[in-house]
């Protein structure tokens, strides 16, 4: 008997404010040809979340109605799989990465997250995963890296332009429920 993994992860569920916010199981995605499979530590809340769980962005015709649709931009985690014909990264490596599409079922409010390698960048050293999730967002926010997190892990954000210090909206995944603004147990 062949058994699927799942996981749980935080989804909208009709749209509206937090109370249409639902954990939920779901099967494990598997990254296909070019995507890797991060293990999510830490997830930023943005005001595009909001915006998505609101509906007003299926009121302005830029994504579709759904049953329920996947929540995040921002994620930091560490590489759990690789897709066929990924270079570049390994198993165990700490990345960063950006789901910038709105119609999705899974965002990073989960404890696996499957992006293009494109999105994904080696997180930079000595940065913990809570400020490491918020530095794509960053970059994009600031047109330095496009649709890419490459240029963060470059360097090419520029010194004071990295991470936030003291992020105040970060999402800790561990095997708990999702924790807002506290530092994961020990």
């Amino acid at each position: 008997m062949i058994t699927e993994e799942r996981m749980r992860a935080v989804v909208a569920r009709g749209y509206g404010g937090p109370e249409v916010l639902e954990l939920v199981t779901v099967p494990l995605p598997e990254p296909g040809p070019g995507q890797i499979r991060i293990c999510v530590e830490a997830a930023t809340v943005n005001p595009v979340d909001l915006t998505t769980r609101s509906g007003a962005l299926v009121e302005a015709g830029l994504m579709t109605a759904r049953e329920h649709t996947g929540i995040g931009w921002d994620v930091a985690g560490v590489v759990d799989r690789l897709g066929v014909g990924v270079t570049g990264f390994s198993p165990g490596q700490q990345v960063i990465g950006l789901r910038d599409l709105l119609d999705v079922s899974l965002g990073p409010y989960s404890q696996y997250l499957v992006l293009d390698a494109a999105a994904v960048a080696p997180a930079p050293p000595g940065v913990s995963a809570v400020a490491a999730a918020t530095m794509a967002g960053e970059a994009m926010a600031r047109n330095v890296a496009g649709p890419s997190a490459a240029l963060v892990a470059q360097g090419q954000i520029g010194k004071g332009h990295g991470p936030r210090q003291e992020p105040t909206d970060v999402l800790y995944w561990h095997t708990a429920p999702l924790h807002r603004s506290e530092p994961p147990p020990t």
